[in-house]
């Protein structure tokens, strides 16, 4: 298994390392006043891309304008980083910016010479904006560089993608080989998850007070040129999400990874499963599968499953909604009793009609 790459700030005490590495040049005392500028943290950062303990990158990462959620990278790699390992790099900024800082666009000035940085781009998700003429320096004169730029809906390892239905809108996150998270909300509720904002925002599926609108038009619809950013597993996610609403689909075939949750979640979670479509199951039923039909444990541990359901990652996929109460009322949903009777109306009709044929 290759070494991960691990991202860090940088510090005054890495000035040795950073000559001795060619990363920067110059006495240590010019190193160490370059160090503390950069470091300061107000227009940006400086990060150490470090793989199997040794520093092959130095990273820094310029705001022009924080508001607008925009950085502009400057990769700075050492002589013996292979393009395996700048690639890891990229990627692993990739990630940080995208998912830890919640930028909504990064981009990277590339001159057209360093044709190996230019394929390192392009294969991470990159695309050439623009052509910047007499951009970078050279002993003899200057060289144009091309602007490579990717924005998060772009952003091809992990993203976000939007199925509305009668209700409000599915949210689905994942990446290419899983998806770890469904959460539904009503249209007109906000986002809390900033990564999530920065999609919807640049989709154009916002209201003016940051909730999310109703699928007027068609704008949820994505056009072939976005369906071709998102990863494997996701727009798999998506089309299937999209079919289960339009009465085509009573099952999945989704990768579902449960990234969060203890051992007692993740089996509450999996024995939902067991669920037919159509079909419901109370907490205890839930709980007996659970401890082998010991019913005095069942009702130890009932609450507990009540919990773990109301915090399903994966909803609809995971069907937590068809667990009810012992009585058949319908209690507990995190997404709003409203959508649990909806998508419990919505199965249960399409459970004894037949399923809406896929056109070929």
């Amino acid at each position: 298994m290759a070494d991960k790459i691990d991202l860090r700030k940088i510090r005054i005490a890495d000035s040795a390392e950073l000559r001795k590495r060619g990363l920067m040049a110059g006495t240590i005392k010019v190193i160490e006043d370059d160090v503390r500028a950069l470091g300061t943290g107000s227009q940006g950062e400086a990060l150490l891309a470090i793989k199997g303990g040794v520093v092959y990158a130095l990273v820094k990462l310029f705001r022009p304008d924080r508001k607008k959620c925009r950085a502009h990278i400057d990769f700075v790699f050492t002589n013996d980083a292979n393009a395996d390992t700048q690639s890891g790099v990229v990627d692993e900024v990739l990630r940080y910016c995208f998912l830890e800082e919640y930028y909504h666009k990064v981009t990277v000035i590339c001159n057209h010479g360093n044709e190996g940085l230019e394929r390192i781009l392009t294969g991470a998700g990159f695309v050439q904006e623009a052509v910047l003429h007499d951009e970078v320096r050279l002993k003899n004169g200057f060289e144009d560089a091309g602007l490579y730029a990717m924005i998060s809906y772009e952003y091809p390892k992990y993203n976000i993608c939007f199925v509305p239905f009668d209700r409000g809108v599915a949210m689905i996150s994942g990446g290419a080989d899983f998806v770890d998270s469904v959460k539904l909300f009503h249209y007109g509720q906000t986002l809390n998850d900033p990564f999530a904002c920065n999609i919807a925002a640049g989709l154009g599926l916002l209201d003016q007070n940051g909730g999310l609108l109703r699928n007027d038009d068609g704008i949820y619809n994505l056009e072939d040129e976005q369906i071709k950013f998102l990863p494997e597993e996701l727009a798999k996610a998506c089309v299937e999400l999209r079919e289960y609403f339009d009465s085509m689909r009573a099952g999945f075939d989704i990768n579902v990874r449960f990234s969060s949750g203890t051992p007692f979640q993740k089996k509450v979670w999996n024995a939902l499963n067991s669920i037919p479509y159509g079909g419901t199951a109370s907490y205890e039923d839930i709980a007996l599968r659970l401890t082998e039909g010991n019913l005095a444990e069942a009702r130890k541990i009932t609450r507990a499953v009540g919990a773990a359901c109301s915090d399903n990652p994966v909803a609809v996929i995971v069907p937590c909604h068809r667990v009810i109460g012992k009585d058949g009322s319908i209690v507990g949903y995190s997404a709003g009793i409203d959508i649990k009777d909806y998508l419990l109306l919505h199965e249960s009709f399409t459970a004894v009609t037949p399923l809406i044929s896929k056109e070929v």
